[in-house]
């Protein structure tokens, strides 16, 4: 059976830069075929999770999507939940809006490029990063422990845990 995976990511179409590493841990990780697709929507920013725009574009995805079923799968950096009541707070509203929605959530402690790269990365320079990181195949030194953790600290994330409910691993 077919599937569409549709993934809300933080960043904007413009930078795409989320989406680099995604990719990166699918191509490098699980067996692709003609019947997954991988759509995205680009938030431009996580406190747009649940704006209309944001839902529209989930909507108008899964209903030109005929062939098969569709999931979405909220991306979002958890930045410093554990010592930033606001961001524990955001983090929380999230997690609770894909449970009500029936969406997964990846989340990326503190941030996705945390997990990838080791270290936060100024925003001047993160599409350079990101670039440099699929281009070097940086994704074959990433440890898939780090990318299956069920508890969030630093550098880890649960991507593999939500992927593996959908995609088949090489």
């Amino acid at each position: 059976m077919a599937i569409q995976l549709i993934f809300c990511v933080e960043t904007n179409k413009k930078a795409d830069t989320d989406s680099i590493y995604i990719s990166e841990v699918i191509r490098h990780m699980y067996q692709l075929n003609n019947k997954i697709k991988l759509s995205w929507v680009y938030m431009d920013s996580k406190n747009k999770y649940d704006s209309r725009s944001v839902l529209q574009k989930i909507k108008e995805k899964k209903e030109n999507y005929i062939f098969g079923k569709t999931k979405v799968i909220y991306c979002i950096d958890t930045d410093d939940f554990e010592k930033n009541i606001k961001h524990e707070k955001e983090l929380a509203q999230i997690t609770f809006f894909c449970q009500q929605h029936e969406y997964d959530l990846v989340w990326f402690c503190h941030d996705i490029e945390d997990v990838f790269l080791g270290k936060k990365i100024p925003h001047s320079n993160k599409v350079k990063e990101a670039s440099a990181f699929r281009r070097n195949e940086q994704i074959k030194t990433i440890s898939q422990d780090s990318l299956s953790c069920t508890d969030k600290k630093i550098h880890t994330s649960n991507i593999l845990n939500v992927l593996d409910n959908y995609l088949t691993r090489k």
